[in-house]
């Protein structure tokens, strides 16, 4: 799991902060931090005067001006999915000087941690629930969310880096090769499955997807191809094999295409980790190094079940 370093709630300025109570209509009482994520910025649970509890993250253009974007397009998704996708709710966006801040509902349930069985299940219950909607009117389509799916081919041409790359690279970018046609659908896809992206509620077992600024319209399994690749990824409570196992048997109740998606969506990491060092966030060449040596198993045995040879 990812836990990029985030600025602490009351890091964030004082304007930005009482635009925020003045959008919600009520006083902050109180927060509590909240950690983990691919974003610098604050986030944090603020507990209201009207006895609510609800979600705040806030970003500066200033720090970086990718996750400033990304608060931004999340507040406009949020506004168009239907009410039946388990998503939470946008409360408020408040923009002061280089500063954007969104408000969600709580979503309940803790995001991040080990998968487990019943994580998964619930995780995707919910994913086939939103990719059952039609992708809303102005999402893009999941060819301009998604990034670097060349990064096999680019791994051939520059060069294997070790035994397994040579064996399986050039196989591997022949799988992924077309990827933005075998993608191409018209569903409703979140686009960025991971457990630090999920909610799981003990009470219910249901869960509830977060951060939707990915969201597009695609083929209606992709969400459950990148949730089996994260199995693998984030780890499973009872260790790397059951991992591997689980991801591979919700792969085999999906079109042949997902295990492409999978071998794709790895190469995507592999390539991201050499080209792109991040100033800002420095551990996020660590943890897509660290996903594409834990995914080999899994996709080694996807690049043998869809070339037919070791």
């Amino acid at each position: 799991m990812l836990f990029t370093p985030r600025a602490a709630w009351a890091d964030a300025p004082a304007p930005l902060q009482a635009a925020i109570a003045d959008a919600l209509g009520t006083a902050v009482t109180g927060h509590t931090d909240l950690r983990g994520g691919m974003s610098p910025g604050p986030a944090a649970a603020l507990r209201l005067a009207d006895g609510r509890t609800v979600f705040a993250k806030a970003m500066s253009v200033e720090v970086r001006a990718h996750n400033h974007m990304l608060v931004r397009r999340e507040s406009a998704v949020l506004d168009v999915l239907p009410e039946s996708v388990p998503a939470p709710r946008r409360l408020a966006t408040v923009a002061w000087g280089p500063w954007i801040a969104l408000v969600t509902t709580w979503a309940p349930g803790a995001a991040g941690g080990l998968w487990t069985d019943k994580s998964i299940d619930a995780v995707v219950d919910a994913c086939r629930t939103a990719s059952g909607h039609r992708a809303p009117d102005g999402l893009r389509p999941v060819a301009e969310r998604i990034f670097d799916f060349d990064g096999w081919e680019r791994v051939v041409v520059a060069g294997p880096e070790d035994e397994w790359e040579v064996d399986y690279a050039d196989r591997a970018a022949d799988i992924a090769a077309d990827w933005a046609r075998w993608t191409a659908g018209d569903a409703l896809v979140h686009r960025d499955i991971r457990a630090d992206n999920t909610t799981v509620d003990a009470e219910t077992g249901s869960a509830t997807l977060l951060d939707w600024a990915y969201a597009a319209a695609g083929v209606p399994w992709l969400d459950l191809a990148q949730l089996a690749a994260d199995i693998v990824g984030t780890g499973h409570c009872l260790g790397g094999q059951a991992a591997t196992d689980r991801a591979y048997r919700l792969i085999q109740t999906l079109p042949t295409d997902a295990a492409r998606f999978v071998v794709a969506l790895t190469g995507m990491w592999r390539i991201r980790a050499a080209t792109i060092q991040d100033a800002v966030l420095p551990t996020i060449s660590t943890w897509r190094r660290e996903r594409v040596q834990a995914l080999r198993p899994l996709v080694t045995r996807l690049i043998i079940d869809l070339t037919g040879r070791p």
